[in-house]
């Protein structure tokens, strides 16, 4: 009990589903067993909702600031205006403002650490436009002042980044890069490292094309990917592909590695839900603070239903809190550290090698 974590929870977009998930999710008496959750957001509307939903024996504990947060409760700081207007089921431009009221708000008490992780509810897919961003990632980028930030699906079958972000699909070839793919991949290897605890990462690469040895669709594999990796094998990262995206997740090969970077976010997030979108959510790598999301969208068709499924928003606080705990044992390790033991320096071809992992030289060859 005394160690629980602070852990915030933004409201979402207030005329989605978040606030049915949200209380779904708090209402779990387990929930402040683990951690003490603070929910960013409006007591009127989550009385609405809970009213709307027909939701009994659940309440919110009103405070101003983390510090008053009772830990046998549930939490909620009231941050947006008492007369924000709901209108079920529609993404407005005064929801997404709500949206990013409560996210600005919970991430500045983030940075003052009143606060140890932050989760975010679904919001709507317009909500970052408000703050000329088309995505988290983007804005997160621009708020922390970094380029070295990328989005990682994680569920208990499989762990995904990528090289692009929610881009327009005319803008991925020009930011498949060897200098991007290399820093992704060097991002993804530390994330896994630092925030997974997982020593040694093997990490799949997929190509940018269909076929990836074919030189009629494209030479991007050839003349970008393939050095990218080479130049991050060098640098002791296990890195292995590209493959075909479609013969890599047909034939089940992201079992053999901790970890698969896509070209670009279409690519992956679909084969990604089909494996396993049950247990899965969103964490952002790169930041100096812990911060995941659901990957459930708002679902505005079932609003006020009590159709929504709480699962998603509970992965998410649940990796937060995750990773949090792996940062503070990576904390104490460096402070009583083992013999170090350079992977670059001390590679060989049993590290590195691809015959190492059964069934992917093949796919390499063809």
């Amino acid at each position: 009990m005394e160690n629980r974590l602070n852990v915030g929870i933004t409201h979402g977009d207030v005329n989605g589903i978040s606030y049915e998930l949200i209380i779904k999710l708090l209402a779990e008496n387990r929930i402040c067993e683990l951690c003490v959750p603070i929910l960013y957001g409006s007591p009127k509307v989550a009385a609405y909702y809970r009213k709307v939903l027909n939701i009994e024996n659940f309440s919110l504990n009103t405070i101003r600031e983390p510090g008053e947060a009772n830990g046998k409760r549930s939490n909620i700081i009231n941050c947006v205006d008492d007369n924000v207007k709901v209108d079920l089921g529609k993404e407005t431009p005064e929801s997404d403002q709500a949206t990013m009221i409560a996210l600005k708000y919970a991430l500045d008490q983030l940075d003052r650490d009143e606060i140890d992780v932050l989760t975010l509810a679904p919001q709507g897919p317009n909500a970052f436009f408000t703050e000329e961003a088309g995505s988290l990632v983007e804005y997160l980028s621009k708020r922390y002042n970094t380029t070295d930030i990328m989005s990682i699906l994680v569920s208990e079958k499989m762990k995904m980044g990528f090289v692009t972000e929610q881009v327009k699909l005319r803008d991925v070839p020009h930011q498949v890069t060897q200098k991007n793919i290399f820093k992704k991949l060097t991002l993804l290897d530390d994330t896994l490292r630092q925030d997974f605890t997982i020593l040694k990462p093997k990490i799949a690469v997929l190509g940018l094309n269909p076929q990836v040895n074919c030189g009629q669709n494209g030479d991007e594999e050839v003349n970008i990917i393939t050095p990218a990796i080479e130049r991050a094998r060098e640098e002791g990262i296990m890195a292995i592909g590209p493959f075909s995206a479609e013969r890599f997740f047909s034939e089940r090969m992201y079992e053999k590695f901790d970890a698969v970077l896509a070209m670009y976010y279409d690519q992956g997030v679909v084969a990604f839900k089909s494996v396993d979108e049950e247990s899965a959510a969103c964490y952002i790598a790169g930041l100096p603070v812990i911060c995941s999301m659901s990957l459930t969208d708002p679902h505005y068709d079932i609003v006020g239903q009590n159709l929504g499924d709480e699962q998603g928003l509970r992965n998410a606080l649940y990796l937060a809190m995750d990773v949090c705990v792996h940062r503070e044992q990576n904390i104490e390790l460096q402070k009583n550290p083992l013999p170090h033991y350079d992977i670059a320096a001390n590679s060989n071809e049993s590290d590195l090698n691809v015959e190492q992992i059964e069934g992917v030289k093949e796919e390499l060859e063809d």
